[in-house]
């Protein structure tokens, strides 16, 4: 179905793809693993005709026999769709039926046969209930799932993933994939998927590929990766929260939640997606109206702006590309450093998230994952006392999660990470808490392995 001969790639300087060469066929689900900056998003734009007319080419890609370069871009793209790395690039329209809709009228399908597909498409993936959502009020999470439903309702004969469950929990991970796998039991489709959590999805591929610096190889098997348990003395009380209680409309996302934290404690918050994980540590910095009481070090901070409380408490967005302010990468790493008139080695932090190299870029020339670390050294910079991590792992290879705990680590302060993968939890975190119907519980043991 697209065969890729002797292909290489790059955008300015330096070859980002290195003569790969790979067939992929109607039956494959291919897992293409690596680490971060090794090529694996490049590959799936390539494959899917989006570097055209960018950078510089040689070799050849075909799909069905005709170089993807000779076909127009709309026809490729109902035969191959993509569901990208950061969602919010993906969805265009402002209601969630109208995002699905978008691409099938384009399709020219009657009325009939869309409203099929709409919720044939919200099924597989969960979200029936978001049908009539406005899509700026939708979690990282669920637009992740819109994205995905999007691109399934084109039924195409090839879907590339770009980290799929960088937003999204591992019950709905495993529960898409599940379906995705029915569905090729019933028709020839192609699944190629580009990820690091790779654990989760293992048991449905029939092909892994390595990607290193460029280059491509097959596979048989990928080692674990292996994190080292971190124990950290637990400080005085700095943050108490009680009754926390906030509202989306008539919608109640928090209900009565109540928690003591403490300075170098690291806690994991977890629970499927839209359970409130987001509004939570939005509540914190005071960017909702809440009822209930929030104390840091003892005083109330209802009626503080947000502008004094973040000199304090350090908060990295869901999304990387919402923080970034400046022209240049140092620039931005000392944002907040300068914001602040405060002191910090920026320079250090730079090396130590392997940025340095790209000191003068645009911060938006960098790739998802460079984007986010660039975030948490733009915080870490002033060293805040309580840190607020809303997926820091997104778009990051095993080392990047090592360097980056260990970053954050380095300092005596309270740590409130959202994420989604166990492992790293059970590994990192002094506790978890499991938001659930509003409310959250603590769990005495998480279970790592991946979940049927």
């Amino acid at each position: 179905m697209i065969k890729i001969e002797n292909f290489s790639f790059k955008y300015e300087k330096d070859w980002v793809l290195r003569d790969i060469t790979l067939e992929i066929k109607e039956e494959d689900f291919i897992l293409v693993a690596g680490n971060s900056g090794s090529g694996k998003s490049t590959l799936a734009l390539a494959v899917s005709g989006f570097l055209r007319g960018k950078g510089e080419k040689k070799g050849n890609i075909f799909f069905k026999g005709k170089n993807v370069d000779d076909y127009e871009l709309f026809d490729l793209a109902k035969n191959i769709g993509v569901v990208q790395q950061d969602p919010e690039n993906q969805i265009c329209t402002l209601n969630v039926t109208d995002e699905l809709s978008f691409a099938l009228e384009n399709m020219c399908l009657d009325k009939k046969e869309i409203e099929k597909r709409i919720t044939w498409a919200l099924s597989i993936v969960g979200a029936e209930n978001l049908k009539d959502r406005d899509t700026f009020s939708l979690s990282g999470g669920e637009k992740q799932k819109i994205a995905i439903a999007s691109i399934l309702a084109m039924k195409p004969e090839v879907i590339v993933f770009d980290e799929p469950t960088s937003n999204l929990d591992p019950k709905v991970t495993l529960e898409i994939f599940d379906v995705i796998k029915k569905i090729r039991k019933k028709s020839t489709i192609a699944v190629i998927v580009i990820e690091h959590k790779w654990e989760y999805i293992l048991k449905y591929v029939n092909k892994i590929v390595l990607m290193e610096n460029g280059r491509l190889k097959l596979v048989k098997t990928l080692q674990p990766p292996e994190y080292k348990k971190i124990k950290r003395r637990i400080g005085k009380r700095i943050l108490e929260i009680k009754n926390l209680e906030c509202s989306y409309g008539n919608k109640k996302v928090l209900n009565g939640i109540s928690l003591e934290a403490r300075e170098n404690e690291v806690i994991g918050i977890m629970g499927e997606n839209g359970s409130g994980k987001t509004t939570f540590l939005m509540c914190l910095m005071n960017y909702l109206d809440y009822s209930g009481k929030i104390f840091m070090n003892g005083k109330e901070i209802k009626n503080k702006k947000t502008s004094k409380i973040a000199e304090d408490v350090g908060f990295i967005f869901q999304n990387p590309n919402h923080q970034i302010f400046e022209s240049s990468v140092v620039k931005e790493a000392e944002f907040a450093l300068k914001n602040f008139k405060k002191q910090g080695d920026v320079e250090y932090l730079l090396e130590k998230s392997h940025l340095k190299k790209y000191e003068n870029k645009n911060p938006f020339r960098l790739s998802y994952g460079e984007k986010r670390r660039l975030n948490i050294v733009s915080i870490l910079s002033y060293s805040p006392k309580i840190i607020l991590l809303d997926e820091p792992f997104i778009g990051q290879d095993h080392e990047n999660v090592k360097r980056i705990m260990e970053m954050v680590l380095e300092k005596n302060n309270l740590i409130l990470m959202v994420l989604h993968d166990s492992k790293i939890a059970e590994n990192y975190c002094s506790r978890i808490l499991l938001f659930e119907d509003g409310k959250i519980k603590p769990i005495e043991k998480w279970n790592h392995e991946p979940r049927n």
